[in-house]
């Protein structure tokens, strides 16, 4: 039943009760749209208002793929994955959406504090302050909104981010991609870039393979990822798309590893799984050395397809130091193009 009904003078949203415990155990998997429920960040929820809600979230000590070199902080692009999470969540338990309909994350941002991000002896635990903007119905049905999340640890701010959903019925899914329900066959993944180079271990978790061009690979989508794959897709999930990014930035800056403090990511269009997908990737010029920012575009059959920024800060502690090679040749700050573009989940 929505929760999108106007309530009476004297009437007001419940503050959390004492004894509710928002981090006692996850929400449902198909709130979330994942299959697997270690995959599951979210962990309660609560409207506070007709278009507020307060969401818990944990992040374990050491995820399997969602992780930093040296394990001593959590990995940040956690808090986008916990954004898309929670647009979906709101979606279905405070707008009725029914479960069926597909979604599109248009774009999705993030901001953490690095200081915040200390792996402790007990998972993370966060709270989500959400409010929904730009909330727009058709047919009395959700066609999109935005989410700002603001985003506490133990009480003191972590980051925040937001993300615009959109909201589309299985008949216009079926309409708009063309495939009457089939999906499509996907490349064989390329071989993939040396782990190392891109703050990877494991070669089946490296997302890029090698190209001609400085600054430029191939998007190597493993349709048997367990985690950027958590269940069947017909297009390149928007996860993949920000991870594609954050190991390009890492390639550029190689030897030192960063982490992606900030990220602002788009969708134009969907990118297919059987058609190669070409991932650029320049540094730009800023103020703080520490804080570099690269941006990184996606180009399918010669258009781009989405774009990401990253702000990039040195992995603390130093003994987290990938030990590969140089990057010899490593492209200097270059002018971006950046434009307005969507994202999609």
């Amino acid at each position: 039943m929505p929760l999108i009904a106007e309530l009476g003078e004297d009437e007001a949203y419940p503050e959390p009760g004492a004894g509710y415990d928002f981090h006692e155990r996850t929400v449902s998997r198909h709130l979330v749209h994942r299959t697997t429920v270690s995959e599951v960040f979210l962990t309660g929820w609560q409207a506070t208002g007709p278009y507020d809600f307060l969401l818990g979230a944990q992040w374990p000590r050491a995820h399997g793929f969602y992780r930093l070199p040296g394990d001593a902080q959590h990995d940040p692009v956690l808090m986008a994955e916990t954004i898309r999470q929670a647009g979906l969540l709101i979606s279905h338990v405070g707008f009725g959406v029914p479960q069926g309909h597909q979604f599109a994350m248009d774009d999705l941002s993030y901001t953490v504090d690095l200081a915040g991000l200390t792996v402790g002896a007990r998972p993370a635990s966060l709270m989500l302050r959400v409010s929904c903007q730009d909330v727009r119905m058709r047919h009395r049905r959700l066609a999109s909104l935005r989410i700002d999340v603001q985003a506490e640890r133990d009480g003191s701010p972590l980051g925040h981010g937001s993300g615009q959903v959109s909201v589309i019925p299985p008949q216009a899914y079926r309409r708009l991609r063309g495939r009457d329900g089939l999906y499509p066959v996907p490349l064989r993944p390329g071989t993939a870039t040396t782990p190392a180079l891109v703050g990877r271990e494991n070669p089946s978790d490296v997302v890029l393979t090698p190209a001609r061009q400085p600054g430029t690979w191939l998007l190597r989508a493993d349709a048997r990822h367990p985690v950027l794959f958590d269940h069947p897709v017909d297009h390149v999930p928007g996860m993949l798309v920000l991870e594609a990014a954050r190991q390009a930035a890492q390639r550029l800056r190689h030897p030192e590893p960063v982490v992606p403090v900030e990220a602002i990511s788009s969708f134009e269009r969907y990118i297919e799984l059987d058609r190669p997908c070409l991932v650029r990737a320049w540094l730009e010029p800023g103020p703080d050395p520490r804080r570099v920012p690269v941006r990184v575009t996606l180009e399918q059959d010669g258009r781009t397809a989405a774009e990401c920024r990253l702000v990039t800060e040195p992995l603390a502690p130093a003994a987290a130091m990938l030990e590969a090679p140089a990057l010899p040749g490593a492209p200097g700050f270059r002018d971006g193009h950046g434009q307005d573009l969507q994202i999609a989940s």
